[in-house]
């Protein structure tokens, strides 16, 4: 078994599985080339936002993806410490209107 791991920005080490990874890609062909970015939109995201449930959704923008400008959003559990799914937005407005914000990076 082989995973992938990244710290949240609240501390907790969140992980993806390879197969998990392989079925994202399955899923989300954008990423193909781009898969390091889940890990680091984690790491290092621009916005956490709180979920339906249990999961966050890390958001960070990325100005350079096979589509152009993107947001990545990576959706994750840090209660069973995994990364669920991943996709790239082009309207993250719409996301943050409809989800309450739970981290935010400083403004420089």
């Amino acid at each position: 078994m082989s995973w992938r791991k990244a710290t949240a920005i609240s501390g907790i080490q969140v992980r993806v599985h390879d197969e998990t990874l392989e079925r994202i890609l399955r899923k989300h062909s954008e990423l193909i080339g781009i898969e390091g970015l889940i890990l680091d939109a984690v790491t290092a995201p621009d916005v956490v936002l709180a979920g339906y449930g249990k999961e966050l959704l890390a958001v960070r923008h990325y100005e350079i993806t096979r589509l152009g400008p993107k947001d990545l959003v990576v959706v994750y559990r840090e209660d069973k410490q995994l990364i669920i799914t991943a996709f790239l937005a082009s309207n993250p407005q719409k996301l943050m209107r409809r989800r309450n914000s739970v981290w935010r990076r400083p403004s420089k």
